[in-house]
């Protein structure tokens, strides 16, 4: 095939793909994702694995250029230079392609001995197992899940209580897929593909009827509830680690917390590295605690806590509930690190003078280390409750581990200061409603600059303090547990995922023979 025309199909799916990274909040359009992925399919069959590899590294590229465009502003603000702004952020998004590369070589590898019929469920097949791999054993799928594409539509998620993070991949690639078909049939005057694509629209509709009934079910909070506090300070993320800020950051705290309220709460919660310094893990940070013994009230403070080598523990990025009486009741540990935010990759390899310059901030913490993957849980008004920091609620596995272990309540503590005004803080935000109903459980989430906010286990939004507004959200939450069994995800693990790994090992068995 002539360079130039290669290069045309592959310019054309990664514009197609880059419509889909539109269904992201910001700015929200979904509907692109159903049909947005129709160019790679329909250009991928066309060939063998290797050509279909590079088209999915195209439309893989130009999906995330969009979904991480924040990375540019990003650096910028950080003062690094414009060259290494477009190298950091293409370089991103070359890495995540990656798997897109692989989606789509392995869907056509695996189809090319099937009868024609099935190679849309293929393609499901190939894209959900891939994003299932990953999303168990690497960062990748964290954040850019097809189904996210869909937040907006809470009837179509509901089934995420049962199909887990993946169903709607599969059923938003069965759709692309199919109308690639009809597409080829369109042309060649044929409707082989009017069942495919039958059947995948049916298979939407009754996901959303589904949940339409489901939410029809939810019911009106009636009992007792427990009133929660979250703060949302608003600190600089330059003057975070900068001393001569340290009091009025502090002081900012006290403001926040003085503020009349009409009943003492049950739980306060507070942001990621909300305290400005080292502190040790059983050791309450002072300022929490003398507000939890005069609240009389647990606090949940985000902190850096320090190595302490005679228990064998590394720095961490951390979280301690203090209980009314001052002292720490319960210590969580961040697993899933950030790379290049929270430690150096191969950092033997990173030549010194790019860690003093663009790396300063993360070489003054030093390198974090990883907490265990399975923490006590802490114990709230509300029952069980698990902790995650950050971007952890990008990845299902860390909610689904903890909601199988007993936790009916989600705290997300996180600190999206260095990300502004961009895309990066709402995409972080609202994947918390996935995992609400994936669970069934309330997420209680607090974050430095926001979005602050209450998720029912629904995925219902009952209290929220936009981005960048500094305050304190006051709010109930129901004692009653609706979902006590929690949801069959979160019970059984991500079957849909497991099933199409096993599909697609078959297909490729096939493929050789």
């Amino acid at each position: 095939m002539p360079r130039g025309r290669l290069a045309l199909e592959a310019g054309a799916v990664a514009f197609a793909a880059g419509l889909v990274a539109l269904g992201q909040p910001t700015p929200s359009l979904w509907a692109f994702g159903w049909f947005g992925l129709v160019p790679l399919v329909l250009l991928s069959n066309n060939g063998g694995w290797r050509r279909a590899a590079g088209l999915g590294f195209a439309a893989g590229f130009g999906f995330h250029v969009v979904v991480t465009n924040w990375v540019f502003p990003t650096c910028r603000f950080a003062q690094v230079p414009l060259p290494v702004c477009f190298l950091a952020w293409f370089a991103l998004s070359a890495v995540l392609a990656v798997s897109w590369a692989a989606a789509a070589a392995l869907a056509v590898r695996a189809a090319s001995r099937l009868p024609r019929a099935l190679r849309p469920w293929m393609w499901a097949v190939a894209w959900t197992a891939v994003a299932s791999f990953c999303s168990r054993w690497t960062p990748r799928f964290g954040a850019d899940l097809l189904g996210y594409s869909q937040w907006t539509n809470l009837s179509l998620i509901q089934a995420g209580s049962w199909g887990g993070p993946h169903l709607l991949d599969f059923a938003l690639m069965l759709v692309n897929a199919s109308l690639a078909e009809a597409w080829i049939d369109s042309r060649e005057r044929r409707a082989d593909s009017v069942p495919n694509v039958a059947f995948s629209f049916a298979l939407v509709a009754a996901i959303w009827i589904h949940g339409a009934i489901v939410l029809a079910r939810r019911p009106e909070p009636s009992g007792p509830t427990a009133r929660v506090e979250i703060l949302q300070p608003c600190v600089d993320q330059y003057h975070k680690w900068n001393e001569t800020w340290v009091e009025e950051i502090l002081g900012g705290y006290d403001e926040l917390l003085a503020r009349p309220r009409p009943s003492a709460p049950a739980l306060v919660v507070w942001p990621e590295t909300a305290i400005p310094r080292w502190g040790r893990r059983g050791e309450a940070v002072p300022e929490a605690a003398k507000w939890a013994v005069k609240l009389g009230a647990p606090h949940l403070v985000g902190v850096i806590a320090s190595a302490e080598r005679d228990a064998g523990s590394g720095p961490a990025n951390a979280a301690q509930l203090i209980a009314p009486d001052g002292r720490v009741d319960g210590f969580y540990a961040k697993r899933e690190l950030v790379p290049f935010g929270e430690f150096v990759p191969l950092r033997s390899w990173v030549p010194r003078y790019v860690i003093d310059r663009w790396l300063m901030i993360l070489d003054n913490l030093g390198d974090l280390e990883a907490g265990a993957k399975r923490q006590p849980l802490v114990s709230t008004a509300w029952g069980l409750a698990s902790v995650t920091i950050c971007y952890e609620a990008i990845f299902p596995r860390w909610a689904r581990l903890d909601a199988s272990r007993g936790a009916r309540l989600s705290i997300n503590i996180t600190n999206d200061a260095w990300y502004l005004d961009t895309w990066a803080p709402r995409q972080h935000y609202r994947v918390n409603r996935f995992r609400a109903i994936e669970n069934r459980t309330t997420v209680i989430r607090s974050g430095n600059t926001g979005i602050s906010a209450v998720i029912d286990p629904w995925g219902v939004t009952t209290a929220e303090l936009d981005l960048n507004v500094r305050g304190r959200l006051d709010t109930e939450v129901p004692l009653e547990d609706p979902f006590p069994a929690r949801s069959w995800y979160a019970r059984h693990g991500d079957v849909i995922g497991t099933i199409c790994l096993l599909l697609l090992a078959l297909g490729l068995a096939r493929s050789f023979i």
